[in-house]
């Protein structure tokens, strides 16, 4: 008996400490809530995501967009290329859509997710939850700056993750 005991406390240890991501499979950054409809902050992230050249993933990045074949699909996400000028440094931000939530009579919002980049001369995919917390604002800002301010629509909230605020 002490042995199951003890296999069951040292399962349950195991699987506590573990990030399981039950609460949301990738996390993600602050949520940026629009007054419109869930389609029409997909047409108006779409439309930013076609036709802002500055914007458009390069060719040499492209193969890295691979958020379908390796099971995201299901959250539509949309791929931006950020590039500062004066800087050598470019990413990518995997920036899904968050359905409105009935409960709380929110509105639809939109969140990086994830953060491509350069890491010890390596392409690497990132998830925003395990960036620091400068990377964190500085990606924010960034994508505030990039590509919500050119959405034609009120925000009404900023929402931090949850657990975060």
């Amino acid at each position: 008996m002490k042995k199951y005991l003890a296999i069951a406390v040292l399962g349950l240890m195991i699987l506590t400490s573990c990030d399981l991501g039950f609460s949301g499979t990738l996390g993600g950054g602050n949520i940026h809530r629009f007054n419109c409809t869930e389609e029409n902050l997909n047409f108006y992230l779409d439309s930013i995501e076609k036709h802002n050249l500055s914007l458009k993933i390069p060719k040499k990045w492209k193969k890295y967009d691979n958020w379908n074949q390796i099971g995201y699909g299901f959250l539509k996400g949309k791929v931006f290329y950020i590039k500062e000028k004066d800087s050598s440094d470019d990413e990518m931000y995997y920036v899904s859509v968050i359905p409105p939530n009935e409960k709380f009579n929110k509105n639809p919002g939109a969140s990086v997710r994830a953060v491509f980049r350069m890491v010890d001369n390596k392409p690497r995919w990132l998830y925003l939850r395990d960036l620091w917390w400068f990377d964190k604002a500085t990606i924010e800002r960034k994508f505030e700056k990039k590509v919500l301010s050119q959405l034609p629509l009120e925000t009404v909230s900023i929402d931090s993750p949850a657990g975060e605020g």
